[in-house]
């Protein structure tokens, strides 16, 4: 389980972009201060590939880093690894998890679902979380026929997802994310929902006040932006991040905590931790 996993996410596409690269990332940034930790903005085109993608990728990255919030990219691992990304979503078709983490080693892979056969899957590949839909009709998939709340309860465990964390996508709106929620859902992603509204900070508020309120805490992390959940200990920072506590120095707020008090400290909003490799010689 991904503890600081946001609970909504805002996904782009090629029709969102066409409005103008500007536009996108003001309202990003919009969303991001209204939702902090709890936002993923999702980088997810077709038309743009390359270098464009991945400029565009890294300034939605610097929109939402001062306020906690997460940067994921769809089917691009190498643009993802490049951009300081979050997390990467594999979709149809696309790389294997196994390939994904060795093109952008130790960020969180999440594959996208379709159908409880998909989930079973992704279980198999060993996602770290799911992206589940279409849920409900949406324009942006017409032809794709909507799994209702029985695909999010197959992918949350009830039919083949192992009980990996779920994002419903696929007509999503404040008026029915709770049901999505209900059916096991860990969270919500949206366009139209999110980028066409008039006031995507307000859009993001409303989502944000009928979801699990999950608290997560804004730290910075050898100076780059990380959430974590409210609660988190420097050595549940340390398991997190996947590190051995007797290969690191530990500084917090510009002192050094000794190993054995790791698990005494906990973190607050707008900590600073410096984590400082050793390797052994012989």
């Amino acid at each position: 389980m991904i503890a600081a996993l946001p609970r909504l996410h805002a996904v782009t596409d090629d029709r969102v972009m066409a409005a103008g690269t500007e536009g996108v990332l003001e309202r990003a940034a919009a969303m991001a201060a209204a939702a902090g930790p709890a936002l993923a903005v999702h980088v997810r085109s077709r038309d743009l590939e390359g270098a464009a993608l991945l400029d565009f990728a890294r300034r939605l990255e610097e929109a939402g880093a001062p306020h906690g919030s997460w940067l994921v990219v769809n089917d691009r691992a190498d643009v993802a690894r490049a951009a300081g990304a979050d997390a990467v979503v594999s979709g149809r078709g696309g790389l294997a998890v196994r390939d994904v983490r060795r093109v952008a080693p130790g960020l969180p892979v999440a594959r996208s679902v379709h159908d409880a056969a998909a989930a079973r899957a992704a279980e198999a590949e060993d996602a770290d979380f799911l992206v589940a839909g279409a849920v409900f009709e949406t324009p942006s998939h017409p032809a794709l026929r909507p799994g209702g709340l029985e695909l999010i309860a197959a992918a949350a465990g009830g039919g083949g997802g192992g009980g990996r964390q779920v994002i419903a996508i696929g007509g999503l709106t404040p008026d029915n994310a709770a049901q999505v929620v209900a059916a096991g859902a860990w969270g919500v992603a949206a366009i139209r929902a999110l980028w066409d509204a008039p006031d995507p900070a307000a859009a993001a508020r409303a989502f944000l006040a009928v979801l699990p309120d999950t608290r997560t805490l804004a730290l910075v992390v050898n100076g780059e932006s990380r959430a974590a959940p409210e609660g988190t200990t420097l050595a549940g920072l340390l398991e997190q991040l996947g590190l051995d506590p007797r290969a690191v120095v530990v500084e917090h707020n510009r002192r050094i905590v000794r190993r054995d008090g790791l698990g005494g400290v906990h973190l607050a909003n707008g900590d600073a931790v410096e984590l400082i490799h050793f390797v052994g010689g012989g």
